[in-house]
């Protein structure tokens, strides 16, 4: 890619972002990964490194709590399934 092109993706992901057009999420995720997959090392300035390592605390903090808690409804929803089965009658009351 040119840095004419990057630039032009770095310009649609900001609108994206600044946006918020989640409906344009995926799409912009997906040119990112690529570009990124394609590269093994990228030259950074530190305070870059700074920001995109806060941000990867944020994601990777949130997909463990969203990851607990479906856990957790999984949990109580076997409990409840195998209680069900196992104590029919109390379904009458």
């Amino acid at each position: 890619m040119t840095q004419k092109e990057l630039s032009h993706l770095v310009f649609l992901s900001e609108v994206v972002l600044t946006g918020n057009k989640k409906s344009l999420m995926d799409e912009t995720l997906q040119c990112l990964l690529y570009i990124v997959k394609s590269v093994e090392e990228v030259e950074l300035p530190d305070t870059v490194v700074q920001q995109i390592a806060c941000l990867m605390a944020m994601i990777e903090s949130d997909l463990r709590d969203e990851n607990e808690r479906m856990q957790e409804i999984r949990g109580h929803l076997d409990w409840a399934q195998k209680r069900k089965r196992t104590h029919p009658e109390e379904d009458i009351r």
